[in-house]
């Protein structure tokens, strides 16, 4: 391997963009305080203490009572007196493995039903009942009823609880790229991340927000562009709008260019921008002229923001704030506030020290050559053993060929990854790795969550494996893990959405969204003006959310690209609209009573439904699903969770009246109470208010 200082590092020479860092990270060393202090004034339930963690330690004693057995393992599935017989199924997972099927029912069976019907559990069961190898066990009414009076107890804090206690989490998500507009993938990322984070954070984790920005990486090209064309932009053009065209010359110069492109084939969006930015030109001779001298200008500017020169930050700056007062506005409608907004200027030092630093432990290299003919020598072998493709072969000698005198880190798999360029400028790579060398010193976090798409998962295996051989993150102390979702992808065709398809405009389609709900709302005597304007945009965010969640975040989202009445529509139909219309009719029916539920030891009389003894268990599961929800980094589980309950009460409500002759059901109320609590919780934790009334 070359000397350490055989690899050029191109350090920042200016004191500018230090200056600017160090400002940042004491606000973020404040704002972390902050938001622990307010972690800490929390009380979070102990999760153990939930009913269902009871009833199962319950069952799990008197399994091992019964049998003898030193430890069991149990199974409680929730099922319907009306088609099983009972309210819960139990199965000893444990007893049927080690003995079989034979064994248990002869043997084992027989005492846990007795001892399940013995004196010590009458305050629980009221029915057990052997189903092959499962018990079927009928809880006592008033010992499930009571279960709505200790939802009621509790309040805004049920369904919290301490499962992350003492655990800093680091969720980074939305991620925006400066000069770009905000896409389909975004809204999936901030819903996602911004839902994750709420259930670490009602799991008992210190939390920290953070919207990761690109307001570094090809920045060279704007600064210099913005100068170039400020000119030549259409009339009535916003700073933003500058930095978009902009963007878009240069993606089209580089495309016409790199794949020559003659003037006769250019697309009538190419000719436009060619006609407006660059009207002199006439052949591809001319055109690939003007983009080398383009590219060699705007690398120039970035070198000289790097170094810090005054005139370029100041302009840069200004650039950047153009963009995230666009992207405002979408986490506006959102009603969303990210902790952080730190951009990938604020790590490219890190990243350059770590490298140096690994450079210097021999963790990093140089690109040799000869290290790049032993990797396709090593790429042909694969290719005629037959264990890579012809096709495949090639593209990695050309990553390989074009590899060559940059600095790089030896991944395990035998692969390597780039983290500066031959001229030592640093990439993508560098100011990631700086961002996590950052991110361990300011959060000490147990776990890094990186909210980001399915087509990044190849760079974020590669990252954390680096990030393990560069010594930047110890395994054993932090966990890095990347949460991947599907594209949005068209209705009709299945293919995935670009980010200029109808549904790329998120500020226009939540104000479009927002309108239909509003117009849907008209006419209703009980709503005001402010009220109906808080609605729509409640009933627009919960759509969405829904429509994004409700099936597994790993899998795709269908759009009708067709039609923006019908994509708001299909949102609607996703169910977050019928969940809040739910909590809004059952806080209807407390109103309507007046004054708080009776305790039920003062209730005289009251048989449960079938239908109202199953309501009562789901309510008592949602902590369990918003536990394993934060667990399995999924939001799914609980969402579905909520529309379970929502459709349940709905049939409920419907089939039994909670007001009879004027007067109410004194135990339907205390069921309608609990079940505003849990649908308002669950809701709050993915992000979703609920207004008042509807």
């Amino acid at each position: 391997m070359p000397p350490a200082d055989s690899v050029t590092i191109k350090k920042p020479r200016g004191s500018l963009l230090k200056e600017i860092v160090s400002k940042q990270y004491q606000f973020i060393k404040e704002k972390k305080e902050e938001i622990i202090t307010l972690r800490n004034r929390k009380d979070n339930p102990r999760h153990p203490n939930y009913f269902w963690c009871q009833l199962e330690n319950l069952l799990s004693k008197s399994v091992q009572k019964a049998t003898s057995a030193t430890t069991v393992q149990i199974k409680v599935d929730l099922i319907g007196r009306d088609k099983f017989g009972g309210d819960i199924a139990l199965k000893v997972p444990s007893l049927l493995a080690a003995g079989g099927p034979k064994r248990f029912i002869s043997e084992h069976l027989p005492a846990i039903v007795a001892e399940l019907n013995s004196a010590s559990m009458k305050g629980v069961v009221e029915r057990v009942e052997a189903k092959g190898m499962y018990i079927n066990i009928t809880l006592r009414d008033d010992f499930l009823l009571g279960t709505a009076e200790q939802v009621s107890s509790q309040e805004i804090s049920f369904g919290n609880s301490d499962v992350f206690e003492n655990r800093n989490v680091v969720v980074d998500y939305s991620s925006p790229n400066v000069a770009k507009v905000l896409h389909a993938g975004h809204i999936r990322s901030t819903i996602v991340g911004e839902v994750l984070s709420n259930m670490y954070d009602a799991c008992g984790a210190n939390v920290f927000r953070i919207n990761h920005i690109n307001d570094f990486g090809g920045f060279g090209f704007l600064l210099e562009g913005y100068r170039r064309f400020q000119g030549a932009m259409p009339e009535n053009s916003t700073q933003n709008d500058c930095l978009l065209a902009v963007y878009s010359v240069r993606r089209t110069l580089e495309k016409l260019a790199t794949n020559e492109i003659e003037a006769q084939d250019w697309s009538d969006e190419d000719s436009e921008i060619m006609s407006r930015f660059f009207p002199d030109i006439e052949d591809l001779a001319g055109l690939k002229k003007v983009f080398a001298e383009f590219t060699t200008a705007s690398n120039e500017r970035f070198e000289k923001l790097e170094a810090g020169d005054p005139e370029e930050v100041e302009l840069w700056q200004q650039m950047v704030q153009w963009s995230l007062r666009e992207f405002e506005a979408f986490y506006r409608r959102l009603n969303i506030d990210i902790d952080f907004t730190i951009g990938e200027s604020f790590y490219f030092r890190d990243g350059l020290e770590v490298v140096k630093q690994a450079c210097a432990e021999g963790r990093a290299e140089l690109f040799s050559v000869s290290a790049s003919d032993e990797a396709i020598r090593h790429i042909e072998s694969l290719k005629q053993s037959g264990e890579i493709s012809e096709p495949e072969a090639e593209v990695r000698i050309q990553a390989v060929r074009k590899d060559v005198g940059s600095t790089v880190a030896r991944l395990p798999s035998g692969e390597r990854m780039v983290l500066l360029r031959s001229d030592g400028r640093s990439i993508y790579a560098t100011r990631d790795i700086g961002a996590l060398y950052r991110r361990r010193d300011l959060f000490s976090p147990d776990l890094i969550a990186y909210v980001v798409g399915q087509e990044q998962k190849s760079h974020f295996q590669r990252l954390f494996a680096a990030a393990e051989v560069l010594g930047v993150v110890d395994p054993a102390q932090t966990e890095l893990k990347h949460i991947y979702f599907g594209f949005y992808v068209d209705e009709t065709s299945g293919k995935k959405l670009s980010s200029r398809d109808s549904v790329a405009n998120v500020n226009s389609l939540l104000e479009q969204a927002e309108k239909y709900y509003y117009e849907r709302l008209s006419g209703r005597d009980n709503v005001d003006e402010m009220q109906r304007r808080q609605a729509a945009r409640d009933l627009t965010v919960g759509s969405l959310i829904f429509n994004d969640l409700k099936q597994d975040i790993k899998g795709s989202v269908e759009i009708d690209t067709s039609c923006l009445d019908n994509t708001i529509r299909g949102f609607e139909r996703s169910g977050g609209a019928y969940v809040i219309y739910t909590v809004c009719r059952a806080r209807s029916i407390l109103r309507r009573h007046g004054k708080p539920p009776k305790s039920v030891d003062t209730i005289q009389q009251y048989n449960l439904s079938n239908q109202e003894a199953h309501l009562l268990l789901m309510l008592q599961q949602m902590p369990i699903r918003l536990a394993e929800s934060a667990q399995k980094a999924n939001p799914t589980f609980l969402l579905r969770h909520l529309w379970e309950i929502a459709m349940e009460y709905n049939s409920y409500y419907t089939a039994v009246p909670v007001f009879e002759n004027g007067v109410a059901n004194d135990a339907r109320l205390l069921i309608t109470a609990a079940v505003q609590i849990v649908l308002c919780n669950g809701l709050a934790v993915c992000h979703i208010n609920t207004p008042d009334s509807i």
